[in-house]
């Protein structure tokens, strides 16, 4: 079975088994799982929308759902048998005001776009205040999430 890592900006559509792997702190992905296909995809975007300088527009959300939508759709996914599951949005960085939250902004995107696709979100772990690794197999449509140690916490000690 392959196995992929995704960084941020990566995009990746499976219809053979595979096992993406990303980790996640205010940065979000979308796992889509097609049942009837055993098919699945996942992104991995830094911001809701894209703007001037973005070195690649699929570092925004809304660039990012986009192309993973279309591009499973490409592979022939049935759009009624589509699930989602989304993850991250994590407000990760201490001292950040309120008013600074790109984590939360990202899941906001991510559900806004799914429900423009008519996609249903069956499962998501969104903004914690740690950072995140998932693990996502494509051919069950299964996540697996782990928490990663908040690193500035541990250098306190």
């Amino acid at each position: 079975m392959r196995k992929m890592t995704l960084n941020i900006g990566d995009i990746v559509v499976c219809r053979e088994p595979a096992v993406l792997e990303t980790v996640l702190g205010s940065c979000v992905s979308v796992c889509l799982y097609d049942e009837s296909l055993k098919a699945g995809g996942m992104n991995h975007f830094l911001v809701p929308y894209v703007m001037t300088g973005l070195k690649n527009p699929a570092y925004s959300g809304q660039e990012s759902i986009k192309r993973l939508v279309e591009d499973f759709v490409s592979i022939r996914a049935n759009s009624s048998y589509i699930k989602a599951k989304v993850f991250g949005g994590g407000k990760v960085i201490k001292g950040m005001g309120e008013d600074l939250n790109v984590g939360a902004e990202n899941v906001k995107i991510a559900r806004e776009m799914l429900k423009k696709y008519g996609i249903i979100v069956v499962k998501e772990l969104v903004c914690p205040d740690y950072a995140i690794k998932i693990v996502f197999y494509t051919a069950t449509g299964r996540v697996f999430v782990k928490k990663i140690k908040d690193t500035e916490d541990e250098r306190r000690q």
